[in-house]
């Protein structure tokens, strides 16, 4: 018999994780109409997985059936595990998923998958494996037990916007003047040359904005242009820089927490954009930090 262990770190709390292995499989995993599943153990368990195709051809079902064999709410998840060719080729396997919180609300993976007939079938699940581990961290959120938890905080620091360009001008009092006679922006919020590059928040309609100083020699132009950074309000800036870099992006600065109250990190994705992950973590005064509210 053949055997495989992939370990994994996971920007998911362990509660969210035992969700998915045990009743939250159509989230993530088995199409949603033929999960038949009783988390509890000894009973068995079926769905079926779904692969489909850009061309013309008919999608393939996959049937994937077993047994729960051992269960630690949030902390463990053992199985056994059935597929057909292609798969455990029809071989009874066993699956157990070890989940060990850490910091954050990450939690560490440890999948051991064993039994299998063939060195080939275990290869074929090596390889796997780690793309629908991935895979599961971008569809599944963690739950919300608390339903005040779901209200956005506000922090009187930054704008209610949950899409922020920031864009550099040499001249940022022109910029705002232009900005505001040709789009109606209104200022917000000034933050001073004292704390470091002037910026200047701006809301325009339902949106917001930020105009940010730029000094061309200390930061040449990139590709023709001043700089420029999305901003975007994220409920949890580890969970969402973890699974940026997992994704593909290279990291810039990791999550941190500042004076006005938010925690942020920054990312260039694999096309070269930069983005600021934020999140809110308190409501701040800006005349705590040295910002100068407009409105």
């Amino acid at each position: 018999m053949h055997a495989l262990t992939i370990t994994r770190t996971s920007p998911r709390s362990a509660a969210t994780l035992y969700h998915a292995w045990t009743t939250g499989w159509a989230s993530w995993f088995a199409e949603a109409d033929t999960a038949c599943v009783q988390a509890e153990v000894g009973k068995p368990f079926f769905f079926e997985v779904v692969q489909r195709f850009s061309d013309e051809r008919a999608p393939l079902r996959h049937p994937h059936y077993g047994r729960f064999l051992r269960l630690v709410p949030d902390a463990l998840v053992s199985l056994s595990w059935v597929t057909g060719a292609g798969g455990t080729a029809g071989a009874e396997t066993t699956l157990t998923v070890h989940l060990d919180a850490i910091a954050g609300d990450y939690t560490q993976i440890t999948l051991t998958h064993e039994g299998f007939a063939t060195a080939d079938a275990r290869d074929a699940h090596e390889a796997a494996w780690p793309r629908i581990l991935a895979h599961q961290d971008t569809v599944i959120a963690d739950r919300v037990t608390d339903a005040s938890a779901l209200a956005p905080l506000r922090n009187r620091s930054i704008p209610d916007a949950a899409f922020i360009p920031m864009r550099s001008y040499p001249d940022i009092d022109a910029a705002v003047a232009w900005l505001r006679d040709v789009l109606g922006a209104r200022e917000r919020l000034r933050i001073p040359r004292a704390r470091g590059p002037q910026r200047v928040q701006l809301t325009i309609g339902t949106g917001a904005m930020v105009v940010a100083a730029w000094d061309a020699v200390a930061a040449p132009a990139t590709g023709g242009r001043p700089p420029a950074v999305l901003m975007v309000r994220v409920p949890d800036v580890h969970a969402a820089y973890a699974r940026a870099l997992a994704l593909g992006a290279t990291g810039l600065t990791p999550p941190a927490d500042h004076a006005d109250g938010e925690r942020q990190a920054s990312v260039r994705d694999p096309a070269g954009h930069a983005w600021t992950l934020t999140q809110t973590i308190a409501d701040v005064d800006p005349a705590s930090w040295g910002g100068e509210l407009v409105e």
